[in-house]
């Protein structure tokens, strides 16, 4: 089971970089500077700060799942 989830975190890990090379790439293709400066204020920084901290999130129970004390609380 562990073994799968770390599966799950790290393929969580690899499409939210994904996903965000893809906005950062979608704001560059803006037409004007304005409108790459809209995209980047409201699309792209707040899904940056979603996928980075799920990223971080997904990272963190991944460790406690390998962690010493995990064994002991799957008892």
């Amino acid at each position: 089971m562990n073994f799968f989830l770390t599966f799950l975190g790290l393929l969580w890990c690899v499409v939210s970089i994904v996903i965000l090379a893809t906005l950062l790439t979608w704001r560059e293709r803006a037409a004007t500077p304005p409108a790459r400066s809209w995209r980047l204020l409201a699309v792209v920084l707040p899904a940056a700060a979603l996928l980075l901290g799920s990223v971080l999130w997904t990272l963190l129970h991944v460790m406690l799942l390998w962690g010493p004390g995990a064994a002991l609380a799957a008892r």
